[in-house]
């Protein structure tokens, strides 16, 4: 790698840490000298000449950068020159100067974000209005709500979180309000199933939720879906009859009901 010449003892006093002229916004009215370097000099009418020389000097970088910026600070004084330095002259030095070498990023796939998971407040509809309500202690039922029952209607807490997967789809985690009870997927009996599983609330929800707590939401003209990340292709569904459990169903646009309207609750 070539070295950029260094500049005289007389420039480089006038160009030091006690001087800040150099580093003034228009720069130093008048040079005390003219580069008088074997490899930097001022040739009279014809301006400034750089040459660049193949011999290796120890320089530190303060040394380096210094003279960048008397170069640049030369290059608009107004001196008659037959050829104007350009641009292109200057960020040729930087080959001379700098070495360029390969970066190399690694990412772990076990990394998790401590923040924790941002969320909002909803109440969940089949669009046959049927309303989601706590029957018992761990099990969701589908029913039509009118006057004062609408408040059965239970309000889940949806947090984003964390998936595996890398799609389009929104993975979300539903909890109960104010309840320490998660939607979650289980194989019952061979059979993927819908559940409502207690939580430690000192560590849930959390950013990394375990596979059987996340669904992948789906919105489609006002319409939403949940897909189970553990068992794909499988959906919360709600049933045409009334006061029927919510459960885990593998049929979209059939008997089975698995379209959603979302209302933003307090």
């Amino acid at each position: 790698m070539a070295a950029v010449p260094e500049l005289a003892r007389e420039q480089m006093e006038y160009y030091s840490d006690e001087n800040d002229l150099l580093f003034e916004v228009d720069g130093p009215r008048q040079m005390k000298c003219c580069f008088q370097d074997v490899d930097l000099a001022c040739l009279g009418n014809e301006g400034i000449q750089l040459q660049i020389s193949h011999q290796l000097f120890n320089k530190s970088f303060r040394q380096v950068v210094s003279v960048i910026v008397a170069v640049e600070k030369m290059r608009k004084m107004p001196i008659p020159c037959s050829q104007v330095f350009q641009d292109d002259d200057l960020r040729s030095l930087f080959s001379f100067i700098f070495q360029e070498e390969p970066v190399f990023c690694t990412w772990d796939d076990d990394y998790v974000c401590d923040a924790p998971p941002q969320f909002l407040n909803c109440k969940l509809r089949d669009i046959d209005q049927k309303c989601l309500v706590l029957s018992g202690s761990y099990e969701l039922q589908a029913l039509h709500l009118n006057g004062q029952d609408v408040n059965r209607q239970v309000v889940f807490c949806m947090s984003f979180v964390q998936a595996d997967e890398n799609n389009d789809k929104i993975p979300v985690a539903l909890g109960l309000k104010e309840k320490n009870l998660y939607l979650s997927c289980v194989m019952k009996e061979g059979k993927p199933t819908l559940q409502l599983e207690m939580v430690d609330p000192k560590k849930y929800p959390k950013r990394k939720m375990e596979k059987r707590f996340v669904f992948h939401k789906t919105e489609i003209k006002n319409k939403v879906e949940f897909e189970s990340a553990q068992y794909p292709h499988w959906y919360i569904s709600t049933s045409q009859a009334e006061e029927m459990p919510v459960f885990l169903g593998s049929t979209r646009g059939g008997q089975d009901i698995t379209d959603f309207t979302m209302e933003i609750s307090p």
